[in-house]
C-alpha cells in the first residue's frame, strides 16, 4: 500500500445521525427502569417486570456510544495520516459537555430540598467534582444515576492517552490496526481481571469499586471496536485487506441485529443474570448480566454505524422526533430522578405502591421539558462557546447526550 487510505465518511457525529435516536432510547430506558422499580412494577411475575428491571441496560448503550464517537476521530486521523485531535481541546470540550448541565441539576436538587440525605460539605464537594463514588459520599434517591458520569469522566481522561500510545503517527495502517486489536483485547482483559479482585476484597454491601471505570472498560472497548471497524469499512482498500465484509453484511440487516439484541436482553432478565431486586448478584450472575448487556448493546448499535442506510429501524432512529429527543437526552437523564422524588411528594404517594403508568407519563413529560430548558439555556450556549475554541469536526460523545451538538 502506498500512502494513506483514510475513511471516506466524515469523522464527526454528523455521519451517524441514527445514534441520536439510539441515545434517546437509552435515556428513556433508564427512566422506565427507575419508575418501574420505584413503583414496584419490576417485581411483577409476568414478562413485563423482569424486562423493565433490566432497562438499566440503557447505561450500557451510553458507554458504547461514548467509546465509538469519542475514539473514532483518533482512529480516522491516524489511518489517514492526519494530526490527531488536540488533547487539551478534547478535555475542555468534555468538561463543557458534562459539568454545566450537571451543576444546574445538582444545584436545584440540593438547593430546593429535593435530596433527602444530610450531606456534609465534603460530600457536596465530592458531588460537585463528580468524585463521589471514590470519596464514599452517601447516595441519595434523587442522585443515584450520577455514578455513570464519574465513570464517563474517567474514560474521557484516559481515552486520548490510549490513542496516543496505540495510534502512533507515521505507521502503516495495518500495523495500526494490529495495535488496536492488542489494545481492545487488553481493555477487555482488564475488566475480566479487575472484577473478581474487587469482589474478593470487598463485601457485597461495600462494592463501590464496581462502579469505577475498570469494571466497564470492556463496554467502552466494544464501542471503540465498532469505531475501528467503521473506519476500516469506510476505506475500500482497508476493508478488502481486513475482510470485514461479513460484519458489514450483518449490519445491513438491522432487523436481525435488533432481534438478536432483544433476545440477549431478554436472556439477561432470566435468573441466570441475577436478582431483579437490589440483592447483590453472585460473581457469575454479575458476569452473565454484564456480558449479555454488552453483547446486546453491540447488536443494537451495529446497524446504526455500519451497513446500509435503509429500513424502518434506521428511519425511526433518524427521524426528527427521535433526533430531537436525542438532543436533550442528557438532560432527561439528569432530571428524571429528582422529578420522580418531587412527584411522589406532590402526589402524596409512597414508593413501591403502584401507579407505574401515571408516574411514567408525568416523569417523561416533565423530564423532557426540564431537559429542553437546560439545553436551550445552558448546554447549547456553552457548547457553542466551546465550539469556538476548536474545530467543528472533533469527536462525538454520549454521556446520554447528543453527539452532534457536543463535538460533541
Amino acid at each position: 500500500m502506498t500512502g494513506r487510505t483514510g475513511p471516506a465518511r466524515p469523522t464527526g457525529a454528523h455521519a451517524f445521525p441514527r445514534l441520536d435516536g439510539l441515545r434517546a432510547l437509552a435515556a428513556f430506558a433508564v427512566v422506565f427502569t427507575h419508575v418501574g422499580f420505584l413503583t414496584g412494577r419490576t417485581g411483577d411475575n409476568g414478562p413485563f417486570g423482569p424486562i423493565l428491571a433490566r432497562l438499566n441496560f440503557g447505561v450500557t448503550l451510553f458507554f458504547l456510544l461514548s467509546g465509538f464517537l469519542l475514539y473514532r476521530p483518533f482512529v480516522a486521523a491516524a489511518l489517514a495520516g492526519r494530526p490527531r485531535p488536540a488533547l487539551g481541546r478534547f478535555w475542555l470540550r468534555r468538561g463543557l459537555r458534562i459539568f454545566p448541565a450537571y451543576w444546574l441539576a445538582l444545584a436545584v436538587t440540593l438547593g430546593a430540598g429535593i435530596a433527602t440525605t444530610d450531606f456534609s460539605a465534603r460530600d457536596v464537594l465530592a458531588y460537585v467534582t463528580l468524585t463521589h463514588t471514590y470519596a464514599g459520599a452517601p447516595d441519595d434517591s434523587a442522585l443515584t444515576q450520577m455514578w455513570t458520569l464519574v465513570t464517563e469522566l474517567a474514560f474521557y481522561a484516559v481515552l486520548p492517552l490510549l490513542a496516543v500510545v496505540s495510534l502512533p503517527r507515521g505507521r502503516d495502517p495495518m500495523a495500526l490496526l494490529r495495535r488496536q486489536a492488542v489494545l481492545l483485547a487488553g481493555l477487555v482483559a482488564a475488566t475480566i481481571a479487575y472484577v473478581p479482585v474487587v469482589r474478593a476484597l470487598t463485601t457485597p454491601e461495600n462494592r463501590r469499586a464496581l462502579l469505577w471505570l475498570p469494571a466497564y472498560l470492556d463496554w467502552f472497548a466494544l464501542g471503540m471496536a465498532l469505531a475501528v471497524a467503521s473506519c476500516v469499512l469506510a476505506s475500500p482498500e482497508l476493508a478488502a485487506r481486513c475482510r470485514l465484509g461479513v460484519l458489514n453484511r450483518l449490519a445491513d440487516d438491522a432487523a436481525t441485529c435488533w432481534v438478536i439484541g432483544g433476545l440477549l436482553l431478554w436472556t439477561a432478565s432470566l435468573p441466570i443474570a441475577g436478582p431483579l431486586t437490589l440483592v447483590p448478584p453472585t460473581g457469575w450472575e454479575w458476569t452473565a448480566q454484564h456480558g449479555l448487556f454488552g453483547a446486546a448493546a453491540a447488536f443494537f448499535m451495529l446497524p446504526c454505524v455500519l451497513g446500509g442506510s435503509g429500513g424502518r429501524i434506521r428511519a425511526f432512529l433518524g427521524s426528527t422526533p427521535m433526533r430531537r429527543l436525542g438532543t436533550v437526552s442528557y438532560g432527561v437523564y439528569l432530571w428524571h430522578l429528582p422529578l420522580i422524588v418531587v412527584l411522589f411528594r406532590v402526589l402524596d404517594q409512597q414508593p413501591f405502591t403502584g401507579g407505574f403508568w401515571r408516574l411514567l407519563g408525568l416523569t417523561a413529560v416533565l423530564a423532557t421539558a426540564a431537559a429542553t430548558a437546560s439545553y436551550v439555556l445552558v448546554e447549547r450556549p456553552v457548547l457553542n462557546l466551546g465550539r469556538g475554541s476548536g474545530s467543528r469536526g472533533s469527536s462525538g460523545s454520549s454521556t446520554p447526550a447528543r453527539a452532534t451538538a457536543q463535538q460533541s
